[in-house]
């Protein structure tokens, strides 16, 4: 954590506007640059949420829409309790086309005759196991996210580093150019 905290420090003091009359021009472009890449990422952060929602909603109407899909309902446990432990109950519901149905559900001793309770039922309006996590949609969402936000980063990062190839080669050029100035100014003249 402490190499994080050095490192995010070291960015922030190297990349910080001042009056520092040792900033070059290219030193002060490299912190624009960076900036804009930063505030370009982070725009991208509201596409990817967007998104985001969009392919989670879409999971969940797949969910929905899905052959065999389960859906919850209200049931009323018609018998009483006998004996303990978990055992098979009957319950009365209504589809959500409106019908009443009566079946077989396990159920808790704890449940008296006359309580409700959620069951799960299939399309047919029939007693089924409740659904699986959604997984896959959740799954579909991450991906989707990742990947706009990653593609975004990993083509902003390579933007960043061309730009600061051209600078590093832009410095170097002036580094070469006041070498070659410092040389003529400090050398001796040779004696012929």
């Amino acid at each position: 954590m402490r190499s994080l905290t050095r490192w995010a420090m070291r960015c922030l003091y190297l990349h910080r506007f001042d009056g520092n009359p040792l900033r070059r021009r290219s030193d002060r472009l490299d912190t624009m640059i960076v900036l804009a890449i930063l505030v370009i990422f982070i725009a991208f952060l509201w596409p990817a949420a967007a998104l985001g929602r969009q392919v989670y909603a879409g999971g969940l109407r797949a969910e929905i829409t899905a052959p065999g899909h389960r859906q919850p309902v209200l049931a009323q446990v018609v018998d009483p309790v006998r004996g303990t432990g978990w055992r098979p109950r009957t319950v009365r519901w209504t589809t959500p086309q409106g019908g009443s149905r009566t079946g077989q559900v396990v159920l808790p001793p704890s449940m008296p005759a006359g309580s409700h309770t959620q069951i799960w039922i299939d399309g047919a309006g029939k007693p089924t196991t409740p659904p699986q996590t959604h997984v896959k949609t959740v799954t579909d969402t991450t991906v989707a996210v990742i990947t706009v936000v990653g593609g975004a980063g990993a083509v902003l990062l390579l933007c960043l580093a061309g730009a600061r190839g051209l600078l590093n080669r832009h410095r170097d050029a002036e580094w070469e150019r006041a070498w070659a100035l410092a040389d003529q100014r400090w050398r001796r003249p040779r004696q012929t």
